[in-house]
């Protein structure tokens, strides 16, 4: 009979999906900055921010898995703008956003694909209040971004 409870509780592990595995000190970190979420399929970790006076939201990724740079470990977070619909970009936009990336303190734009995101890198071991004001700075920069790129839309 133990024998039959340790199999089974070691397939139900193996047969875990993917967003079982995930990070407990970014969900710890999500927690204590009081910022509700999901984990999705790939493992990343799903936020929706609300203003309710401006009656919009804005959907917020931030990595699942930290990425190393010199033995620093860093979650990337990331808020799509838009979908570019035939995967070029304006030439005066793109100018643009690159200029732009100049003066923000935090964060940049970039392409992924048909992706506009706007999207920065934060260390592991962040405080709660700092990393709430960066995930702040992603998801309103981006969604003023969509508001003016897609007038009276808020799909994003």
């Amino acid at each position: 009979m133990h024998v039959t409870r340790l199999a089974i509780a070691a397939f139900l592990a193996l047969a875990a999906p993917c967003a079982s595995a995930a990070d407990p000190a970014l969900e710890a970190l999500l927690k204590a900055a009081d910022i509700p979420f999901e984990v999705d399929d790939d493992g990343d970790y799903k936020v929706v921010y609300e203003w309710s006076k401006d009656k919009r939201s804005q959907l917020v990724y931030i990595s699942g898995t930290p990425e190393e740079l010199d033995g620093v470990k860093l979650y990337e977070i990331f808020s799509p703008a838009k979908v570019i619909d035939d995967a070029t970009i304006d030439p005066a936009l793109a100018r643009r956003l690159l200029g732009d990336n100049a003066k923000y303190k935090f964060g940049a734009w970039e392409l992924a694909g048909k992706n506009l995101y706007f999207g920065g890198k934060i260390p592991v071991g962040i405080s709660a209040a700092h990393f709430e004001t960066l995930v702040d700075v992603i998801a309103g920069t981006a969604d003023d971004m969509e508001h003016e790129l897609t007038p009276g839309k808020d799909d994003l």
